[in-house]
């Protein structure tokens, strides 16, 4: 008898287990071998996952297109939550003519130069950005704005090689950084030249410099469809100010958006941001800054908020947005809560503050405290840290879900508790990373 699933195209072992506890049987994962060869997650069972070199279109199309035939499998939808993997989703939709995000829409979201290139086309607010390739342009762009810049790369995802420039010296320093460091990274896919978007440029020889926006930082995941938005959740980023630049210490929902700023206002902008990156129908995540009384935009993805995100939504609304997004991939109608459901709830990211391999973690001092209502690591013994800017992911051990009633000084309070998992580490005799 057929199976239906929604094919999960290139996701992370952590996302797969979730999605096969709390949903059995309603995915197919598409995943990447080498994700598969380092995880720590058990596998799912044979018909619920292939495995190919994602980076290799064609190969990964056709032992998908096998393995829907030689498990009778009928592929309902398409449902990506990794940068990386966006543009494969595509091509999946495409061959199984289903519906995702158009091809076309994939890169210009991906390019963080595009994007605002044609929000900026549009009369939406965005920081001023420009392409960069040398050391000479960087600095040219800083001496016209006259004030701090960042530098990042063209692609990529969350802070990673995302610098702060706040005088020439701070410049070239990035600048340099940035080439040397995309010059031999190892994840392709996210670094991977995005087609038509900013002329097929080479993301590790060109990159963006952008106008600093000083502000408060938030991230929101919203539906679209059509000429209709519907916000799933507004989220407050407490900056994690011991850590490399744009780190983010912990997420606080619900977050109200500050005057003058309004609701509808808010879903307009919105819905004219999703169609001015091509998009018509989606789960999308944007991330914005308000200053001055005006969210202007960073980046936007047409996938949910990931990291410690979804465990905090379900904590606070009961919404799980794993099952959400297969549910939007399957054209499922969608029933948000209303607003007055939604509790106040914390997720703070645990970060290693130093390198090493991980001898021993403790989380009972973070159990213990009364305010605590999860706590989850990623990550355990053996498990090796490399610190930015050489890596961005391999620091970040798992999360704590938060009550915050009657805590008065959030950033004060998590910085605190934070500071309570006790690791105790050795020195790594290589750089080379291992995740378990």
């Amino acid at each position: 008898m057929p199976s239906n699933r929604v094919v999960v195209v290139g996701t992370t072992a952590d996302y797969i287990h979730l999605i096969e506890r709390r949903l059995p049987g309603r995915a197919l994962f598409l995943t990447d071998q080498a994700e598969r060869a380092r995880a720590c997650e058990p596998e799912p069972d044979d018909a619920s996952e292939v495995l190919a070199d994602l980076a290799i279109r064609e190969d990964a199309l056709a032992v998908l297109r096998a393995h829907l035939h030689w498990h009778d499998i009928v592929p309902t939808g398409v449902a990506c939550f990794d940068d990386e993997s966006m543009a494969l989703a595509a091509a999946v939709a495409r061959m199984l003519s289903l519906p995702y995000v158009g091809a076309d829409a994939v890169p210009v979201c991906r390019s963080k130069h595009e994007s605002k290139r044609r929000w900026r086309q549009a009369g939406l607010p965005c920081p001023r950005a420009e392409l960069v390739r040398s050391e000479a342009e960087a600095l040219a762009f800083q001496r016209t704005l006259g004030r701090a810049v960042v530098l990042k790369p063209l692609t990529g995802s969350g802070s990673e090689l995302t610098f702060i420039c706040r005088g020439e010296g701070e410049c070239r320093t990035a600048f340099r950084q940035l080439r040397d460091r995309l010059c031999g990274h190892r994840d392709a896919r996210m670094y991977a030249a995005q087609g038509d978007a900013d002329g097929g440029l080479d993301p590790h020889e060109v990159f963006v410099a952008e106008e600093f926006v000083e502000g408060d930082e938030y991230s929101c995941d919203f539906l679209v469809d059509g000429d209709e938005v519907a916000v799933v959740r507004v989220a407050a980023k407490i900056p994690a100010a011991r850590h490399s630049f744009g780190t983010t210490m912990a997420y606080v929902v619900p977050a109200e958006l500050p005057a003058p700023i309004e609701r509808s206002g808010f879903h307009r902008q919105l819905l004219r941001a999703a169609r001015a990156v091509g998009i018509d129908r989606s789960v999308c995540m944007l991330d914005f800054i308000v200053r001055d009384g005006e969210a202007l935009m960073l980046e936007i993805a047409p996938r949910p908020g990931g990291d410690c995100l979804p465990a905090l939504i379900r904590h606070s609304s009961g919404v799980d947005m794993l099952e959400l997004t297969l549910d939007y991939a399957e054209g499922r109608a969608i029933a948000l809560p209303p607003a007055e459901q939604w509790q106040p709830c914390v997720g703070l990211r645990l970060i290693a503050s130093q390198p090493g391999r991980i001898r021993c973690i403790d989380t009972r001092a973070l159990e213990a405290d009364p305010h605590a209502r999860e706590v989850h690591l990623k990550h355990g013994r053996g498990h090796c840290v490399v610190l930015p800017p050489h890596d961005y992911d391999s620091r970040i051990l798992g999360h704590v879900i938060l009550d915050p009633q009657g805590i008065r000084d959030l950033p004060t309070a998590c910085a605190e508790l934070a500071a309570r998992l006790s690791v105790q580490m050795e020195p790594l005799s290589c750089p080379v990373l291992t995740v378990c």
